[in-house]
Formats: C-alpha cells, sequence, structure tokens
C-alpha cells in the first residue's frame, strides 16, 4: 500500500465517521455523486486523489451524479477510545 492509499483510506474513514456523526452535512450530498477529499497543503496527494476518482469514475458506466470535492483542512491526532483496557497474565 503506498502511502497516498494509506492517507485515502484514513481520510475515507474519518470521512464516513464524520457523515453518521454530522447528518446536516451528509444530507448535502447527493446520491450517485462522486467524492473526492482533498487534503489542506498537500497538493501531490489531492492530484492523486482527483487522478483515482476521475479514472474509476469513467470505469462506472452508469455513473452520472455530480463530482464534490471536499477540502479537508486536516486530521486531529489520533486517540484511543477504549475503556480502562486491564491485562491479564496466562496461567
Amino acid at each position: 500500500m503506498t502511502k497516498f492509499e494509506r492517507l485515502n483510506s484514513v481520510l475515507g474513514y474519518e470521512f464516513d465517521r464524520y457523515v453518521m456523526e454530522h447528518p446536516g452535512f451528509a444530507e448535502k450530498i447527493p446520491l450517485g455523486a462522486t467524492v473526492i477529499l482533498q487534503l489542506e497543503g498537500n497538493d501531490a496527494y489531492n492530484r492523486w486523489s482527483r487522478r483515482i476518482a476521475e479514472k474509476n469514475r469513467s470505469k462506472d458506466k452508469g455513473e452520472n451524479g455530480p463530482i464534490l470535492y471536499v477540502r479537508v483542512k486536516g486530521l486531529r491526532p489520533p486517540k484511543s477510545r477504549l475503556i480502562r483496557p486491564v491485562i491479564a497474565k496466562s496461567a
């Protein structure tokens, strides 16, 4: 997996979570839209993301929905959501 693929995976995951947590934002995304995530300050990733999305979109012959560019300022540092984990010793 390349660094852009990894970044795209993380951004996609976080975008999905954001959409689930913010239904008002989700309502602004038309059905059938192609969402292209763009990360502020990372021109190389942004070009890669547009190229991959447009290439994949052209493969979907019936796809004619709008293209939405979603600009993201960045990501907060990852944070564990575990609650009081405990290590149990094996016998």
